[in-house]
């Protein structure tokens, strides 16, 4: 099965299914606690993490859009970390949502939302990447991780 869904809706229906499941399980919630501040403080550094990500596919003239044919291999900035930074920000930004609704029933949307975009965007895009960029493309995937 191949679904095209953009990444934010992905993150968006992992953000509302996480809310109605703190909605329909109040009683787990967590006490209020400094933890609800794991969120601001995830969101800030992936905010820059993603903007930094933006820039360097513009710098190399390719989209960004994940459906769309690359027209450059970006190797620098957040891409020397992991190959996938805006996916990451994705997952800090879902673990913050959860943090702040403080309900650890919300937790395992993270993990769902991991696999999805891992099963419907980043296969298709890695399988895509090697097809254009080849040897280097391969050469990358050894020395950089997917995930940090």
């Amino acid at each position: 099965m191949h679904l095209r869904i953009w990444p934010p809706a992905w993150l968006t229906l992992m953000a509302a299914l996480a809310f109605l499941t703190d909605r329909l399980l109040p009683g787990l919630r967590l006490p209020e606690s400094p933890f609800y501040l794991t969120g601001p403080i995830l969101w800030v550094p992936a905010l820059w993490i993603f903007w930094h990500a933006v820039q360097k596919f513009r710098q190399a003239h390719t989209p960004t859009h994940p459906f769309t044919r690359p027209r450059a291999f970006v190797v620098r900035g957040p891409y020397r970390q992991t190959r996938n930074p805006m996916y990451v920000v994705a997952l800090m930004v879902m673990t913050g949502w959860c943090a702040v609704l403080g309900n650890p029933a919300t937790l395992p949307f993270v993990w769902v939302l991991k696999k999805v975009l891992y099963r419907f965007v980043i296969c298709g895009e890695e399988k895509l990447l090697e097809e254009l960029f080849g040897e280097s493309y391969r050469d990358y995937c050894q020395k950089v991780p997917r995930w940090v």
